[in-house]
């Protein structure tokens, strides 16, 4: 009778270790297939960040995967079939073969719900990761310095020299001149003959050829800036929860380490003068040398007027040559006017030879202490060469355009240039910044051997 007692209970005891092996089997199985769901995509996520761009982290040291995977236009497709492919590899490629571990994964959704790109926040994320490129690798310039003379800088770009010049000689042209009686008994005007009419009809004349720059390097090709970043409107801008870096030095140094200017040309780029784009925005070499040599003349002549007009010798040196002209000698009004215009016309010329220092080499303080003016260069009739050790270079008036403007602008240029420069090299015609991905979300699904489907969260990126 007791033997048949145990012979029940051993039964139902064996009954029910089975079904708790089996559930502890289906639990092990299933959560097995979750860790292998889970690798599979922490390796997918990673491995489509180790197809970075290579020329563009070459070139400029910036880590990003391109959107368009060398083909003809960026998408969020690209980027998720990659990053299927990965995860299939890692589940049901290899894993469900004869060899595979119990249970089997099967992807079924790969969805990217975000990207964060290099355009984020105006190309904050960009300049984040110049400046800590900058850092890692130790470069210094010179040309940082412009942010600690950015007031300097800024003042001289708000004067206009020329325009209060030209009120002058509009003024001395309304001005009813002195008549004289002839020989023959006539009355006739006294010409004024301003010694500095001559240095005001070189106004109009082009600064580059004033200052003697040699152009022969500069491409002669025009870009077409509308499939560029700046000028087709930049999109996926957006950030989460991001503290990007933007040294304003460390980023100036790193523009002029990795772009190049005049007379230090940057190889294998559609511009050559690729620090005078950022500057002035336009679509050739020649146009952005014209526009910052303008512009760095007329700081010059900013700075040298109000030397000029602060100089009592000078002031000295214009009244007694307008003294000397007959129609001033019999309309003493004409006096003052007259040796005003003088005074500029010193201005102008001393801001030549400036110019014409700096694009031969030399160096010119932002803010002068003692000039080379004279009245009696105005009177000779003929310009002058002057020349500097001292200063700031070329480059560094460069710079100080840079640090006037908006990060917003600046940031959007600097990656005209090197969406240029990238798709100069062969297959890249759809490079774009603003699908250079640095971050990534997504939703990945998959199917195993157990009830319902698995699903991840999985947010990477490189910082």
């Amino acid at each position: 009778m007791m033997k048949g007692y145990l012979t029940v209970f051993l039964a139902l005891s064996l009954s029910i270790f089975t079904g708790f092996i089996l559930f502890l089997t289906f639990n092990a199985v299933r959560n097995g297939e979750k860790v292998r769901f889970e690798c599979a995509a922490d390796i997918g996520m990673n491995a489509v960040l180790s197809e970075y761009h290579m020329e563009l982290f070459e070139r400029y040291g910036l880590l990003y995967v391109d959107a368009s995977y060398l083909g003809d236009a960026p998408a969020v497709e690209n980027v998720e079939d990659r990053l299927r492919f990965y995860v299939e590899r890692n589940t049901s490629d290899i894993l469900s073969g004869e060899h595979g571990p119990w249970g089997r994964v099967s992807p079924e959704e790969v969805e990217i719900t975000y990207i964060e790109t290099a355009a984020a926040q105006a190309g904050a994320s960009m300049r984040s990761q110049a400046v800590g490129y900058a850092k890692d690798v130790g470069i210094v310039r010179k040309e940082s310095g412009a942010a600690e003379n950015k007031n300097d800088f800024a003042l001289l770009d708000g004067s206009n020299p020329l325009a209060v010049w030209s009120r002058i000689m509009d003024q001395l042209s309304g001005m009813e001149l002195p008549l004289i009686q002839n020989e023959q008994g006539k009355w006739e005007e006294v010409p004024l003959s301003n010694p500095a009419d001559w240095v005001y009809g070189l106004t109009g004349s082009d600064t580059l050829y004033l200052a003697g720059a040699g152009l022969e390097a500069l491409n002669p090709v025009g870009v077409e800036l509308g499939s560029f970043i700046s000028h087709r409107g930049a999109v996926n801008t957006a950030s989460k929860d991001r503290a990007y870096e933007q040294d304003e030095e460390v980023f100036l140094a790193y523009l002029f380490d990795q772009m190049g200017c005049f007379k230090d040309y940057r190889e294998g780029s559609l511009l050559c003068c690729q620090i005078e784009y950022l500057a002035a925005g336009k679509g050739s070499d020649l146009e952005n040398m014209k526009e910052t040599a303008e512009r760095i003349f007329r700081w010059r002549f900013a700075d040298n007027a109000e030397l000029a007009l602060a100089d009592g010798t000078l002031w000295e040196q214009a009244l007694d040559a307008a003294g000397k002209l007959q129609a001033v000698i019999l309309k003493a009004e004409f006096a003052d006017p007259v040796a005003e215009s003088i005074l500029y016309a010193c201005a102008f010329l001393e801001s030549v030879s400036d110019l014409k220092t700096l694009y031969g080499g030399g160096s010119v303080p932002l803010r002068k202490k003692q000039h080379q003016m004279s009245v009696e260069k105005v009177l000779s009739g003929s310009l002058y060469d002057g020349s500097g050790d001292s200063g700031l270079t070329y480059s560094q008036y460069l710079a100080g355009m840079l640090v006037l403007m908006d990060d917003y602008r600046l940031n959007l240029r600097a990656m005209d240039i090197m969406e240029m420069d990238i798709r100069y090299r062969k297959g890249n015609i759809g490079f774009c910044m603003d699908w250079c991905i640095e971050r990534y979300e997504a939703l990945l699904t998959a199917r195993g051997g157990g009830m319902g489907p698995m699903r991840l969260f999985r947010k990477y990126g490189y910082f």
